[in-house]
């Protein structure tokens, strides 16, 4: 017995006929005679198949996927579960790993103290005299012994008879196979069909072969349940190879483009054996189903040039060259499959636009072999699922797509992508100094949120101003009325860590006709530059200028001093300092004053004390009280002690100051308050 499938097997055949010999890694078959595979049923796991003919078995059909004792049923798969309490082994498929949907026979087997025909049919076909062919079946155990059912005793296993005979009934040759073990466990692989069988050699004058499968009468009832699959007779000889040539062993399939009318060589060889051989090179157009002879292909290498979409089979046959008309007495070769591709078709060029701008755009294609893409701003790939990260409203519009099948063959196609909403900008970058102020602007939105919120007049506007202490990055996000958002950046640099401010210490005040001013820096800042201008045509760019001197005409009320200073950052500042002009700077204290609130003489204070320096003006009563003081010149008094008026006399008035040549200078006297 050897192990199930559809493979070729490196063992030694002998045949008393003739003493012929296959050598280990020649034994090859020929394509069946005949085969019941029992269909090829569908996807649905529960579908039950077509009961065989009457006169095919012994047993009676059921259709269900768990048939009664002493029936049968067609089915694809043994169910895992729930047949005669889980005793079954759970088969996913028939015996043909290559079928996707293959059906086999399953029999719910009993002692019965009779031999039963599992199977049996009649072969009318022309074979050849002399050649050997090979009868098998493949067969497999359904019971798992030590499962939830386990065998009291020792397993009776099922146990088969293989018979040949011609159409009279006389027997060409028998074999009865060993007891069909069962599984104690699911093993590693899975569960797996046995082939049992034969090799007879075809008698002369027959027309006719009669098969049979026959289940033995056993004694004892466990372990009997089984399933068969792929019953078939099969010319079997040396082994025949081919391949492609320049392609590696391995290469089971080749794709080419109608397009390119491409040529495909292949060769072959057949194991020695025939004493004449010959060989004939077969195509299929229907996926193996029917094979042709080609005309004329009957050397070892075949070449070829196709220039239509389809899908052929090839493979080489081999015969005797008296027997080589007659398909049912060569042996085959593997198979190789030419896939000749038309214009891509059945695939999808899709995008998951729309996108907002600053989401992923991605494209994908499906159904052919690669593709080349191309589009706006330079896009260029070559996988099946492209993305642009950030997409931007500039990355809308066509996509055109270089579509190509695994032979080569080339279409175009295009998707349009748009990406919608607003592609943020936010300005300007600038440098300022500090102190300064700068207005930010953002593309246009429906709302926008500003961050960081330090120095910034507001964070939900599109035109804030800030006023950075440091250098800052602000980030804007901006929503559109679609409801897309996106982010931009804009940068603020500050020159100085100290803000520069520009200023000017000096008098207020400038007596007519003739008079004189020091000006002194009172600047803030590392200041590198100062440029003065003091009113009286004269300019400087000294830290602290000369003492400046001024005529005043007679019509002139004011002047004004300017200093603009820049620091070493290049930052810069203003600064304006009036003058007051006096008609004299002659300090003198009235003689009397009448405080009554007619704007006219209300306040007793020194006139004229613009420049007086350390002022001390004091005004005494009559008994020696001290009723008012003052370090201000222009701060007066109104007559009043407490907030209550002073009745009318004398006061005596004390005055200290230091003048503008510096001198000390100290003047007493006498005033009137009147009422």
């Amino acid at each position: 017995m050897m192990a199930a499938g559809k493979l070729k097997y490196l063992f030694l055949l002998f045949m008393l006929a003739g003493s012929v010999v296959f050598c280990a890694g020649q034994a090859g078959y020929g394509q069946p005679v005949f085969k019941q595979d029992f269909g090829i049923g569908n996807s649905d796991a529960a579908t039950i198949g077509t009961p065989l003919p009457a006169g095919k078995t012994y047993f009676a059909f059921n259709a269900t996927t768990c048939p009664s004792p002493d029936t049968y049923t067609i089915i694809r798969r043994v169910p895992v579960a729930n047949c005669f309490n889980n005793e079954w082994i759970g088969l996913s498929q028939d015996n043909n790993p290559l079928v996707e949907y293959g059906m086999m026979m399953v029999v719910n087997n009993i002692v019965k103290g009779i031999n039963r025909t599992v199977y049996t049919d009649t072969v009318n076909k022309q074979l050849c005299t002399g050649e050997i062919y090979r009868f098998s079946a493949a067969v497999i155990n359904l019971d798992l012994i030590d499962g939830p059912v386990a065998c009291p005793g020792t397993p009776d296993y099922p146990v088969f008879e293989l018979r040949i005979e011609d159409g009279s009934g006389n027997l060409i040759k028998k074999d009865t196979t060993s007891p069909l073990p069962s599984y104690a466990a699911p093993p590693l692989m899975g569960y797996k069909f046995t082939e049992v069988g034969f090799n007879f050699t075809m008698p002369a004058a027959v027309n006719q072969l009669v098969l049979k499968l026959t289940l033995l009468n056993r004694t004892y009832q466990c372990a009997e349940d089984f399933a068969v699959d792929d019953i078939q007779i099969r010319p079997i000889g040396p082994d025949v190879v081919m391949g492609f040539d320049l392609e590696p062993p391995t290469t089971i399939v080749k794709s080419i483009c109608f397009q390119h009318s491409s040529t495909v060589q292949m060769s072959g060889s057949m194991g020695t054996y025939y004493p004449n051989p010959a060989l004939q090179w077969q195509q299929s157009t229907d996926n193996g189903i029917t094979w042709i002879d080609i005309p004329g292909a009957t050397n070892a290498v075949y070449t070829r040039t196709f220039s239509t979409p389809d899908t052929f089979l090839f493979r080489l046959s081999g015969a005797d060259a008296s027997a080589i008309a007659n398909p049912n007495c060569r042996v085959v070769s593997n198979t190789r499959r030419v896939e000749v591709d038309g214009l891509p078709r059945n695939y999808t060029i899709t995008n998951n636009s729309p996108v907002c701008a600053g989401q992923n755009l991605q494209f994908n294609a499906e159904g052919a072999a690669s593709y080349i893409w191309t589009g706006p701003n330079g896009f260029y790939d070559n996988i099946a699922f492209p993305h642009i990260f950030n997409s931007s409203l500039n990355d809308s519009g066509m996509y055109y797509v270089e579509v190509f099948s695994l032979g080569g063959c080339q279409t175009t196609d295009s998707t349009y992508a748009k990406v919608i909403g607003t592609d943020v900008d936010a300005w300007p970058d600038t440098v300022i100094c500090k102190g300064e102020s700068v207005m930010l602007r953002a593309s246009a939105g429906v709302s926008y949120e500003w961050q960081p919120a330090s120095g910034m007049s507001s964070t939900t506007v599109v035109n804030p101003r800030v006023s950075p202490a440091v250098t800052a990055t602000y980030i804007v996000k901006v929503k559109d009325s679609l409801g897309c958002s996106d982010t931009a950046m804009v940068q603020v640099q500050v020159r100085n860590n100290v803000q520069v401010k520009a200023g000017i210490k000096a008098d207020m005040y400038l007596c007519r006709p003739q008079d004189s001013l020091a000006f002194q820096d009172n600047s803030i800042g590392a200041i590198k530059n100062w440029n003065w201008a003091f009113g009286n045509g004269q300019i400087s760019t000294a830290e602290n200028p000369p003492t400046q001197h001024y005529t005043i005409p007679s019509n002139q009320t004011s002047l004004v001093a300017r200093l603009a200073v820049t620091d070493t950052s290049g930052c810069s500042d203003t600064v304006y300092h009036f003058i007051n002009v006096a008609e004299n700077c002659y300090i003198a204290v009235p003689s009397g004053f009448t405080p009554n609130n007619d704007g006219i003489n209300d306040f007793l204070f020194p006139v004229n004390a613009f420049k007086a320096r350390q002022l001390i003006f004091q005004v005494y009563s009559r008994t020696g009280q001290l009723v008012f003081e003052s370090r201000d010149w222009s701060r007066k008094w109104d007559g009043k002690i407490g907030g209550v008026d002073q009745a009318t006399g004398v006061y005596v008035w004390v005055l200290h100051y230091i003048d503008a040549a510096g001198k000390k200078i100290f003047l007493k006297g006498t005033t009137l308050l009147i009422r």
